[in-house]
């Protein structure tokens, strides 16, 4: 009867203990009400009762922990079981809550100095510490209780934490209260004296915990101080803990005494209750529920796994150390020889762990050469600091020592192993720096197929670098045969072998599931600060390393099989669409092999004006304005905000949406289209093209993708075949105007007499927005803004997109001179990422960009003319069906679905809530022609099939088995 009294006396300390660690954190909101009413005294009230509750836990450890001598060998075995404890929970947070921080792996791994649990802390010194206490002081006792009670008395008289008490969330604190019972425990007090003491102090306690919310509001009109006196370093509440403690000890201390390990078992509570990561995620959860009842079951719930855990996990952890006799080793270790002296003892204990670390250089020596070479890849993708991002580091370093335990498993060599993964490592550092030189991009998944042609490869390689190479590898060679006879380390038991190999496979074949959205894997690379950059790989290099970046590029999926995909299914739909192309070609009277277009992306061009909150002194657009006017025009839903600018064009050039495509291609210029044998886009439709683009070529790999297109030529800065001319900057820009983008493309007017296509992107209105143009220029466009934006960044911005407007009128006036038929497609990509408005408030206005379709003089005596239907608002993927309608030309089957998806659909678009200049992509969002979001839903039946024929195209092409190439859909 006595045992099972004990048990619940402590469970329901413990089931306290746990209420006071979560019912007061803020995910729960309990304490953060301004209203001065007895609601709030009763919260305080209940708040201390807790209080009382976690301080009496704390005063039956600190008499447990002293009541048995603790070697230094104990609290090392301690100190290791926090650390399994910590990663425990870690591991259960990650696979059970699918969340991960590698902040907290820091904390599990070093859970004193980065101060995971103070509690766990103090457990763990108390351990080693209090036995000693009890004995020095048990003969004045009450002198060190009164000189213990000092700091709890200053802290509370005079509110300020002298003493580092941190409201009873410091080791200080701990190990004061713990002190305190096994002091108080030591003596034999008279239970009536106590009595009264504790009635006094629990009076007192109640009227200043009761007093406090009212004298908070009276003094300061808010509650700011109304839990002065509810902390667990009041004297008064200490008070009352110690009152019940002394009274109480024999049913609250019996439990945990009898059991066979009970500073293990504290140590497990105080760990649970005091880890961060654990309390956080059972509030989290209990934060779910608005019910009292079942928050209040979800936190017993909680208690009672905490006594489970701390009573079977020292069972557990004795059966699973087994195997590798650690308890007999720590023994060892730091077990001295007691007769000798304290500086003897200490010599002793440094040359067992000296000698201990000796044994291990194997171990040492990988590390440090796996940190090397994970540094210096780091390093040598731009990163030119040694004090790289961290994470990465680890996470590098990790995957290099893997690579040496898996080469060792397999040969059973350990300088073998070492050497070649010090050997490839250097050879994939020079291969990234020589790649990052070349196509400012590190090296792909998809660029291994390229090993099969090693002849070509080599003859792109500086001979000087062979050379040194082949020196290398040389050295290495001698230096595993002369070290593998001179010193040859430890061999691998199979079992370890077999240990490391599928360690290492599994860990770098997790990288098949890392940008699966929402696994546990996406969930732990991203809690380790993983960013893939798939929109820029050289950015991603840099911040992740070339390794980390690799595997990024390995989960990459296409686009998700649509239903209903096959090879039957492709055939209907050439033979439907080519009846379809047939039909609207009966009145096309054109082709546009015949005459001249230009698709003109325009950097960053749109209207400030319709941003919400923004206005400007001046109209900084007002010749774009009137050509809209007068031709085919309306707003272009962009699938990005502030970034995303290939996209847009290659959307346009090809017609397939972004928002089809999976969530990890989130730039096909360089996940897809340098991977693709056949990039079908409306270069196609004529006989010669040319692109420009007044930067470098490297940027999104367009020196790369123009030529699969069918570009015939290519003008970038740095060419020596086709440069750009004309070149001219304004003021502080550094980017090439927009005049000297028109100006190259009068001369490529000029230089091709014939029809053609160009695609021109020009660069002027390019991030950053920062004092680019003359102050009397951005007092000119004085704009007044909201929502935190910087005015004189869209001052400076509107400066930018005047000169455009200059720009643009100027070229209109050039091309109605020629006497060929020309048709300018003019269209902004995104807008410029300078305005702080919310995405879910004003998403949809921060995603729409000007455009308009202007045909010359020429091309209208040929027929072109003015679109009135489906023009208010668009998507890029509808600008092909719109020049082919405008100038009256012939369209191919697949151009005949661009044209039914222009004219049956909403405008489509990745979803205007978010930033578009994220690595992943988001789902599709429908824009009607009065700008109103419509759901998919609201599709009639023809539309939802037209919309599956297209997403069906879309595959094919990009992801399927390309049926539709060896059909006349595409041609």
């Amino acid at each position: 009867m006595k045992h099972l009294r004990a048990w619940w006396s402590f469970t329901l300390l413990t089931i306290g203990w746990a209420t006071n660690a979560i019912l007061w954190l803020p995910q729960l909101g309990q304490l953060y009400s301004q209203t001065n009413n007895w609601s709030m005294v009763g919260l305080q009230l209940s708040h201390s009762l807790t209080i009382i509750f976690f301080l009496l836990c704390l005063l039956v450890s600190g008499d447990v922990l002293s009541r048995r001598q603790q070697p230094v060998a104990t609290a090392v075995k301690m100190w290791l079981y926090l650390v399994a404890l910590a990663l425990t929970v870690l591991l259960i947070e990650w696979l059970g809550f699918n969340h991960f921080d590698y902040h907290n792996l820091y904390n599990s791994l070093l859970p004193i100095s980065r101060n995971l649990a103070p509690s766990a802390t103090a457990v763990i010194i108390g351990a080693v510490v209090l036995p000693w206490l009890r004995q020095k002081a048990q003969s004045n006792a009450m002198l060190w209780m009164a000189v213990l009670f000092l700091p709890l008395i200053a802290t509370t008289l005079f509110s300020q934490d002298a003493f580092g008490l941190l409201k009873g969330n410091s080791v200080t604190f701990y190990l004061l209260v713990m002190a305190l019972g096994s002091l108080g425990a030591s003596q034999p007090f008279k239970r009536r004296t106590v009595a009264k003491w504790l009635g006094l102090a629990l009076i007192v306690n109640t009227l200043l915990v009761a007093m406090m919310p009212n004298a908070s509001f009276q003094v300061h009109k808010t509650m700011v101080t109304a839990g002065r006196f509810t902390v667990p370093t009041s004297f008064t509440m200490v008070m009352v803990a110690l009152g019940c403690f002394l009274l109480l000890r024999q049913p609250l201390t019996r439990f945990v005494s009898q059991l066979h390990r009970p500073h293990f078992f504290l140590l497990g509570l105080a760990v649970l209750f005091g880890d961060q990561v654990a309390t956080g995620q059972c509030a989290r959860i209990a934060a779910q529920t608005s019910s009292p009842v079942l928050r209040a079951v979800i936190i017993v719930a909680f208690a009672i796994l905490g006594l489970l855990v701390a009573g079977y996990g020292p069972v557990l952890a004795e059966k699973l150390q087994g195997p590798w006799h650690i308890s007999q080793r720590i023994d060892r270790l730091w077990n001295t020889d007691h007769s000798l002296t304290p500086d003897r003892q200490l010599q002793q204990l440094g040359r067992q762990v000296g000698r201990w670390f000796a044994s291990q250089w194997p171990t040492w020596l990988a590390l440090a050469t796996a940190y090397v070479f994970a540094d210096l890849s780091l390093y040598y993708m731009g990163n030119q600091s040694h004090f790289v991002k961290q994470s990465m580091l680890w996470v590098t370093l990790v995957l290099i020592f893997l690579t040496f335990k898996a080469l060792q498993a397999l040969t059973n060599r350990y300088w073998l192993a070492l050497l070649l993964t010090g050997l490839f490592n250097a050879i994939w550092i020079v291969a990234n720096i020589q790649k990052m030189d070349l196509r400012n991009e590190p090296i792909l998944p998809s660029e291994l197929a390229m090993i099969d042609d090693l002849d070509s490869l080599l003859k792109m390689i500086d001979y000087h670098l062979l050379i040194y190479a082949g020196i290398g590898i040389v050295a290495v060679i001698v230096a595993i045969i002369l070290l593998e006879r001179w010193r040859r380390a430890q061999r691998l038991s199979w079992p370890w072998r077999i240990f490391w190999l599928v360690l290492a496979v599994c860990a770098f074949g997790s990288s098949n599931f890392w940008n699966h959205h929402n696994s546990r894997m996406q969930t732990l690379m991203t809690g380790f600060d993983d960013q893939p950059h798939f929109i820029h790989q050289a950015v991603g290099a840099k911040q992740n390393g070339p390794t980390v970046q690799f595997l990024n590029n390995v989960d990459i999926t296409i686009m998700e099989k649509p239903q209903g995909y096959s090879k039957a299914a492709m055939t209907r739909i050439s033979r439907e669409y080519a009846q379809a192309a047939k039909k609207i070609n009966v009145h096309r009277t054109t082709r546009l092999r015949d005459q001249t277009v230009i698709f003109n992306l325009s950097e960053s061009f749109a209207n400030p004006t319709r941003v919400p909150g923004v206005s400007l002194r001046h109209n900084p657009i007002p010749r774009i304005q009137h050509i809209k006017k007068q031709t085919t025009s309306g707003i272009m839903i962009s699938s990005g905000y502030g970034g995303g600018t290939a996209d847009m064009e290659y959307m346009t050039l090809t017609g397939f949406a972004m928002c089809n495509f999976a969530q990890t291609l989130s730039t096909p210029y360089t996940q897809l289209v340098p991977f693709l044998k056949h990039n079908p886009t409306i270069v196609q439709s004529f006989n010669y093209a040319a692109a420009i683009h007044p930067y470098s070529k490297k940027f999104y790999d367009r020196g790369t993708d123009y030529p699969k297109f069918g570009f015939k030529k290519f003008s970038y800065l740095g060419s020596k075949k086709y440069p750009i001319r004309h070149q001219k900057t304004i003021d502080n820009n550094t980017y090439m105007s927009d005049e000297t983008a028109y100006a190259n493309t009068l001369d490529q007017l000029n230089a091709h007499h014939g029809p053609q296509f160009i695609n021109l992107v020009t660069m002027q209105n390019h991030l950053p927005y920062n004092n680019l143009y003359k102050d009397s220029k951005t007092d000119y466009f004085k704009a007044t803004v909201g929502n935190g934006t910087d005015p004189k960044q869209v001052a400076n911005y509107a400066v930018g997109i005047h000169y455009t407007d200059k720009a643009v009128a100027k070229f209109i006036k050039q091309i109605d001179r020629i006497n060929r038929p020309i048709t300018l497609v003019f269209y902004g990509d995104h807008l410029p990422g300078i305005y702080r408005n919310s995405m879910k408030k004003d998403g949809l206005k921060l995603h729409e960009t000007d455009y308009f379709i202007y045909s010359n003089p020429a091309a209208q005596r040929q027929g072109a003319k003015r679109l009135t239907r489906s023009t208010h608002y668009v998507a890029p993927n509808d600008f092909t069906a719109m020049v082919a309608e405008q100038t009256n030309a012939k369209v191919t089957p697949y151009q005949a679905m661009l044209t039914m998806l222009y004219h049956q659909l909403p405008a489509y678009a990745l979803s205007t809530q978010q930033n578009g200049t994220n690595s992943f992509n988001s789902a599709p969002e429908y824009v009607n022609q009065h700008g109103k979001v419509v759901t998919y839903n609201s599709f009639t039946k023809h539309q939802k099939k037209l919309w599956h024929d297209y997403q069906l195209v879309q595959y094919d092409i990009t992801a399927g088995h390309h049926y539709l190439l060896k059909t006349n859909m595409m041609k």
